[in-house]
């Protein structure tokens, strides 16, 4: 082969070479597109999501209902002045006078419940058969008492103390037509106990029709 010939195919094998270059560069790729680069915010922290902030909603401006507590209920009679309650006699070592509120026989159930002090009177429960049987408890009765149980001869049958907000029953041994609470230790004081008699200066069963 002379030297033309020679550089004839050189230059040929030349052009092959380039061209096949030149296809692998510009040939499409089989792979994805590549991703792009994302660059993390200022508040991201690795390994922890943050979540927005939730918003509190706002207080209602409705105000909600409030309950005031109710009074304990009390005997009607409680608002008699003491001067004008009627009058209890209880005649032993010493004759002495009470004065008492007499509740309608419906108010028994309150008695004095609901009460913080008694001064210088009474209240007399009264059974116009002289056969009562029922008992005397200190439930809602905020003040001690005395209670003086009388039977239908007009005698002091039983007397007894009684401790504020207690609910020990307290009953006579025997049927009674009348008790009588009075604040506690005011029957010792006048020297009033069992056997002593007693007077009501009233019409016991008009005041309790009531």
């Amino acid at each position: 082969m002379n030297s033309r010939s020679r550089l004839t195919v050189i230059a040929v094998l030349a052009i092959v070479v380039v061209g096949g270059a030149i296809g692998v560069l510009t040939a499409p790729g089989s792979g994805s597109e590549p991703v792009p680069r994302l660059t993390p915010g200022a508040d991201f922290t690795p390994g922890y999501v943050v979540v927005p902030p939730v918003a509190t909603p706002a207080p209602s401006a409705t105000a909600l209902p409030t309950v005031a507590p109710q009074p304990e209920p009390t005997a009607s009679t409680g608002s008699i002045p003491t001067d004008r309650l009627p009058i209890v006699r209880f005649t032993g070592a010493n004759s002495v006078i009470l004065p008492v509120e007499v509740p309608p026989a419906s108010e028994y159930g309150i008695g004095l419940s609901g009460r913080q002090s008694l001064e210088g009177r009474g209240m007399l429960f009264y059974y116009p058969d002289g056969k009562g049987t029922s008992g005397f408890w200190m439930k809602n009765t905020h003040i001690n008492l005395d209670i003086a149980f009388v039977d239908a001869s007009m005698t002091v049958i039983a007397v007894f103390q009684m401790q504020a907000d207690t609910e020990t029953v307290h009953r006579p041994n025997a049927p009674y037509l009348a008790a009588i609470e009075a604040h506690q230790g005011y029957y010792a004081a006048v020297g009033i106990g069992v056997g002593a008699r007693v007077e009501f200066l009233f019409d016991v069963a008009a005041a309790t029709r009531q």
